[in-house]
């Protein structure tokens, strides 16, 4: 597998993990020229829209946690098109927070492991 093809089989992992958690997911890929964000959802529990980064590794790229792959210039990216979905869709009022999704596919004998870090801090 590429790197490209895990990184989509991640996004399918976290996508199906989220619709059981009862996430509504109302965006996938939502691009702009500067970046990107990997999935938008809301959260109906919080009233939340939500913004998910998914990373995911496997055995063979396995020198770097998932959470390493978080860097600040990536930070930068993603908050431009937070800034640039909550404004195109009218949502700068509304409550919203950020997610990050580590998958891990060490061992695709068994399930993957999924770690969820709900409401990461981005300063703005």
């Amino acid at each position: 597998m590429n790197q490209k093809s895990i990184g989509d089989f991640g996004e399918n992992i976290a996508f199906n993990y989220l619709f059981q958690k009862h996430y509504q997911i109302i965006a996938r890929n939502y691009r702009k020229k500067w970046g990107e964000i990997d999935l938008v959802g809301f959260d109906p529990r919080t009233q939340d829209t939500v913004f998910f980064e998914v990373k995911t590794v496997t055995s063979k790229n396995k020198q770097v946690l998932p959470e390493e792959e978080l860097t600040a210039e990536k930070i930068k990216r993603l908050k431009r098109v937070i800034l640039s979905f909550l404004s195109q869709y009218h949502l700068e009022d509304k409550p919203w927070r950020f997610d990050f999704l580590a998958i891990d596919l060490a061992d695709f004998r068994k399930d993957p492991k999924i770690s969820h870090y709900q409401g990461v801090y981005l300063e703005f």
